[in-house]
């Protein structure tokens, strides 16, 4: 029985495929399988797959998106570590055999990670993730919200006894989740100055689409809100508030004036002063005072464009859902 199972999830990404799996293939720790999830995918997936057969573990299920990909390979896993790659990205040659040695070695760490240069198709570094502080624990993680790229992730699979599977009601950030619920009961281990994975960056990818990153952060934050009593309530409001903002003015960007009039009468119901949470320093006073009123501005703005699209508008039923 292998020690470690990586775990790639992959959804019509054949021409980043092999490139990922190659940097599994080419670890210098050995006591590992490697199981592909394939979720739905209607590209090339399995004919990219045929020259890894008998090496890598190969399943096909009905699209249900990452976090479902995710735990159906924790299902099939038989290792005692669980290291996930997502199938665009890919891993420096001793990325599993540092992760190894630091959990045999520290039985109360949960999860081992690292930043992850950010490289273009070009191969060209353009960027790192995360690009700021990182956190080392439950806390840490809210107050900084601190990302442990997925790609760089090594855990155990006992914590997923412990703390639950990917919750598929996510439909983006649902690492994040996942990791700040491992946190409550494990230790972080970051490992500094050294590279364990690449991040590669195009323009398919989730992160793109600002309606999804922007309505995955307002989900997350409202499930952290009600379901973790000891996360900060002011902090968690605020970052409801501002990021249901710019979900707002992403929907109206898309011309999609309903959602955004939603979004935007449900920030100002939870948080009426929210253009204060946008203040810089070098705001004068005009600007800030401007800046308060702004998303009011914005709210006339885009009721009349909503109406224009047959919208009416009832804010009773914003007021219950914004609680």
């Amino acid at each position: 029985m292998a020690k470690v199972s990586v775990i790639v999830p992959t959804y019509n990404r054949a021409q980043y495929l092999p490139r990922a799996l190659n940097s599994v293939l080419a670890q210098t720790y050995r006591d590992y399988e490697v199981i592909v999830v394939d979720d739905g995918s209607t590209d090339e997936t399995p004919q990219a797959m045929k020259p890894f057969e008998g090496r890598v573990t190969y399943v096909r299920q009905k699209n249900g998106g990452s976090a479902s990909a995710r735990n159906r390979g924790i299902e099939e896993a038989k290792g005692e570590y669980i290291a996930f790659l997502d199938s665009d990205d890919y891993w420096v040659a001793d990325k599993l055999e540092a992760q190894v040695r630091i959990l045999d070695a520290h039985p109360k760490v949960g999860i081992v990670y690292g930043r992850m240069p950010i490289v273009n198709e070009k191969g060209e570094k353009i960027g790192m993730k995360p690009a700021g502080v990182s956190g080392r624990n439950f806390k840490e993680l809210l107050d900084v919200w601190g990302d442990l790229p997925t790609s760089t992730v090594m855990t155990r699979r006992v914590c997923f006894e412990k703390a639950g599977m990917f919750d598929t009601s996510l439909t983006t950030m649902q690492d994040i989740d996942m990791w700040l619920r491992i946190a409550r009961l494990y230790d972080l281990y970051e490992i500094e100055g050294q590279v364990l994975a690449y991040y590669c960056r195009h323009g398919s990818q989730a992160t793109s689409d600002k309606v999804k990153v922007y309505g995955g952060l307002v989900r997350i934050y409202k499930k952290i809100f009600k379901t973790f009593p000891d996360a900060p309530r002011d902090v968690m409001v605020k970052r409801i508030a501002s990021n249901q903002y710019m979900l707002s003015r992403s929907y109206y960007d898309r011309r999609l004036y309903t959602d955004a009039l939603r979004n935007l009468a449900e920030t100002l119901l939870r948080y009426p002063h929210v253009g204060t949470l946008f203040w810089e320093s070098r705001d004068g006073s005009g600007g800030k005072a401007f800046k308060l009123v702004k998303p009011y501005l914005y709210f006339g703005i885009c009721a009349l464009k909503a109406a224009g699209q047959g919208t009416k508008i009832f804010l009773k039923p914003f007021a219950e859902k914004s609680k």
